[in-house]
């Protein structure tokens, strides 16, 4: 079993890259979706500071699941920004995960984040490009999906 944390920043294709490259038997964990999962509107990037132990503890419940194995998954995909260095590597440690760093430049994401998502989605892409730690062991890919 393979797990892959798929990080980067808001709006970078982090999503894109996943639906391109996982197979339909394959796990996806994406914060933006649990999240919506459990609000009465569905609505997917609007999140509630009250809902984020919630969505942090249903992730991490999955993750731990997974590592017990007993089930045929076979790949594992999280999306998660995780701009710190240490935070990728806990789920190095934590899941045995590959890292891919889904790079695009803060101009693209911070265009996507006015066209697509709430107004708050604009400081999520600045706080990521202030906050961001390279790491060697990352593979870095980027992003050149043809999105507005």
């Amino acid at each position: 079993m393979t797990v892959t944390l798929v990080a980067g920043p808001p709006c970078s294709g982090k999503s894109t890259y996943v639906r391109e490259q996982a197979l339909a038997s394959d796990l996806v964990v994406d914060y933006d979706a649990l999240a919506a999962a459990l609000r009465v509107d569905g609505e997917l990037y609007a999140h509630l500071d009250s809902h984020r132990p919630f969505v942090t503890e249903a992730r991490d419940a999955v993750l731990d699941r997974v590592v017990l194995g007993n089930h045929g998954v076979r790949r594992v995909w999280v999306m998660a920004s995780a701009a710190k260095r240490a935070v990728r590597e806990s789920y190095r440690r934590r899941y045995g995960a590959a890292v891919v760093v889904v790079w695009a430049p803060e101009e693209v994401c911070l265009r996507r984040a006015m066209g697509e998502r709430p107004a708050a989605w604009w400081g999520h892409v600045r706080g990521w490009f202030e906050a961001y730690e390279a790491d060697e062991r990352d593979l870095v890919v980027r992003e050149t999906a043809g999105r507005s």
